[in-house]
């Protein structure tokens, strides 16, 4: 099976995506890109194999995918939350875009989360990111 997380809004504050898997569409909410720095930074653009475990290693998160072959970094999942103070470098996912509190979020976390797992019947998928995690700067040519 196959995944696409397509970035699509990046600001100082997170970066947002859809993520379109099995004709379904989710919503992903990132931590700003940080230089990959781990515990505080989006993951870079590229490919990656998602696997199902039933309970996170910190057994905080029930039901999850752990992201594997991400450069510099261990531990990356898709679980719920709603903001980014609800992860660490990981991709919380959701039904709908909104916010909370003043903050960029992602709406019905754990339906969505179900969703994945029983569109994927708990079995690995490929995930490929595409668009710039980076902010770009917008220059203007002198006329």
């Amino acid at each position: 099976m196959q995944a696409a997380l397509i970035r699509d809004e990046v600001s100082s504050m997170c970066v947002r995506g859809a993520l379109y898997i099995d004709g379904y569409v989710f919503q992903i909410l990132e931590r700003p890109w940080l230089n990959n720095r781990r515990n505080i930074s989006c993951i870079p653009t590229g490919k990656y194999t998602a696997n199902f475990l039933p309970r996170s290693v910190s057994g905080k998160y029930k039901n999850v995918f752990h992201l594997t072959n991400v450069s510099g970094r261990s531990g990356i999942l898709i679980h719920n939350g709603n903001v980014v103070d609800h992860t660490k470098g990981c991709l919380i996912i959701g039904l709908k875009r909104g916010r909370l509190a003043g903050k960029s979020a992602v709406l019905n976390s754990r339906t969505a989360l179900s969703k994945l797992v029983e569109i994927t019947q708990k079995q690995t998928f490929e995930l490929t990111i595409i668009g710039n995690q980076k902010i770009q700067s917008i220059r203007q040519k002198a006329g």
